[in-house]
């Protein structure tokens, strides 16, 4: 049985907007030291003291207000009313424009902070979020215990909250919005049961839908359990059965988690906040070695590595790193997570203390051992591995799209006959460079991008050159093996600035003894052709 946890913020963008105002606009405001009560779906909480305060926006007919403190409340200012009307009857009220893309940013941010509770978390838009729970309670002693711990660590953020346990998204929201308690458990399979008795609104229905629900005399959600499907699906649209089959269950919801979940995920809780950098990296070398003995046992090696570090005060630090190959060692995993804290050590923030270090692998794979040579010695593995991890922190250091490599591509032109990559990209077993590549004897390993013009003399026009001018230099050709002819790939696209001609390739040795690649781009036999002859490459 899959079980879910909703937060509601019910003052979430005035608490929030007031948290980062001065210590004298709070007390003015009176919102200081901000308390979970009872009435914490009904209006902020009572403090002594305090001027009445809104947030307002845009209208359509003025300023409209959005949020308002006890004062306010007290006074009869309510949510909704325009700022005019406010004023009237509250003349000492003060006012603010509200941010919502601040708001939003911001409860993203707090729903991260709650990946230590859950790896699968989603924002409920604009003053709330849901986690999924499932084989989670567990670690924390029961639901219960984690609901108290996870109400106990926001209201240490200063905020009001409601938070509520069910078997589906849609119960646990509108057990947070609608329940008797601030802290709501709905037992497993009591669903229909719980949302009986409550509000249309409970369903997550648009406002117009519940007033023309109301007008037809269906008030609660009682009305509608056991009604016909067909005739409500006909009148108010296919949208309100379906909210009250996901509430009850009978069709499931997408969760829509706001990251990808892990594939392997391990927490290290620190017995006290942590201020000091060397007890995170021994923390780093503990979840480390524990993440090695999990992908090991599984044959697995994952290519992308996280870890966050989540601060008492709801700030997460988060730490990625990825792998050019499948990596399952700690020693490697620890090296790489130590670069990014090295970079990190002037400006790591530690606030009041670090509480919790988590550390999830993503693209897993299988990962099969490397098989050493027939003489015991390993030293093509070894090396192999070695130049893999030093991609690696080069690749984490400056960027894996500024440390690449190359791959073979369909093509028998050269120039395009291969791709650039980043260093982490996964190697697949059919990628293999062609026979003429990888015995490094009739091409050469170093080419010009572009080829360069040269000016050839040859014997005849189609034949081979006898010497040629490069860069103001004369070269005499004693030697020449050729011409490999390619002919133009018609079926592709024509870069900007290719040629579509015929190219006859000659590998050339002058007195010297160095040994080139030139070609030439055009027949003269053939109308319409322009022959210009290039330097592609040069032979080691």
């Amino acid at each position: 049985m899959r079980r879910f946890l909703s937060v509601w913020l019910p003052h979430w963008s005035i608490e929030r907007y007031l948290q980062k105002r001065p210590e004298r606009d709070l007390q003015v405001t009176g919102l200081r030291n901000l308390e979970l009560g009872k009435n914490a779906g009904q209006a902020p909480n009572r403090q002594q003291g305090g001027d009445p305060f809104a947030l307002v926006t845009n209208g359509p007919h003025g300023m409209l207000i959005t949020a308002v403190n006890f004062a306010a409340s007290e006074a009869g200012v309510l949510a909704g009313t325009s700022l005019t009307d406010a004023k009237a009857l509250c003349p000492p009220l003060l006012a603010e424009h509200a941010v919502p893309e601040i708001d939003e940013a911001a409860l993203e941010q707090l729903t991260l902070w709650c990946l230590q509770f859950s790896p699968m978390v989603t924002v409920h838009s604009p003053d709330g979020f849901a986690l999924d729970i499932s084989g989670c309670d567990h670690l924390f002693g029961g639901e219960q215990a984690m609901l108290a711990l996870m109400a106990q660590k926001i209201r240490n953020f200063r905020l009001s909250a409601r938070l509520a346990i069910a078997d589906t998204i849609g119960t646990a929201w509108a057990a947070a919005r609608f329940g008797k308690n601030r802290l709501e458990i709905v037992e497993e399979g009591r669903s229909r049961v719980f949302l009986s008795p409550l509000p249309l609104a409970a369903l997550r229905l648009d406002g117009p839908l519940v007033s023309r629900l109301q007008k037809l005399g269906l008030r609660h959600v009682r009305a509608l359990l056991d009604a016909p499907a067909a005739p409500l699906t006909s009148r108010f649209g296919a949208g309100l059965i379906n909210r009250l089959h996901q509430a009850t269950g009978e069709v499931p919801e997408v969760f829509g988690s706001l990251i990808l979940p892990p594939i392997y995920h391990l927490r290290y809780a620190f017995i006290e906040p942590v201020v000091q950098l060397t007890a995170v990296e021994a923390a780093l070398s503990i979840l480390a070695g524990r993440m090695m003995n999990d992908l090991k046992q599984a044959r697995k090696g994952a290519r992308q590595l996280e870890v966050r570090l989540f601060r008492v005060d709801g700030h997460v630090e988060r730490l990625v790193v990825g792998t050019s190959r499948l990596c399952n060692e700690a020693d490697h995993m620890v090296l790489l997570f130590q670069e990014n804290l090295s970079h990190l050590r002037d400006d790591l923030d530690m606030g009041f203390g670090f509480e919790l270090m988590t550390m999830s692998a993503f693209d897993v794979e299988g990962a099969d051992e490397d098989q050493k040579s027939w003489d015991g010695s390993g030293n093509e593995t070894t090396s192999s591995q070695d130049l893999d991890r030093l991609l690696d922190r080069f690749g984490n250091r400056f960027g894996f799209d500024r440390v690449a490599r190359f791959i073979p591509e369909e093509s028998h032109i050269p120039e395009r006959a291969f791709r650039k990559v980043a260093a982490n990209t996964a190697k697949r077993k059919e990628q293999t460079w062609p026979e003429e590549v990888s015995k490094g004897m009739a091409r050469p390993f170093l080419l010009f991008n572009p080829p360069e013009l040269v000016t050839v003399l040859a014997e005849v026009p189609d034949g081979p050159p006898l010497r040629f001018k490069w860069r103001r230099q004369l070269y005499q050709i004693t030697r020449s093996d050729g011409p490999e002819r390619l002919s133009p790939e018609w079926w592709k696209k024509m870069p900007e600035g290719g040629s579509m001609q015929t190219r006859d390739y000659y590998r050339i040795e002058d007195s010297a003894g160095y040994r080139f690649w030139l070609f030439r781009d055009g027949l003269y036999n053939r109308d319409g052709d322009k022959p210009q002859w290039y330097l592609h490459g040069v032979f080691p």
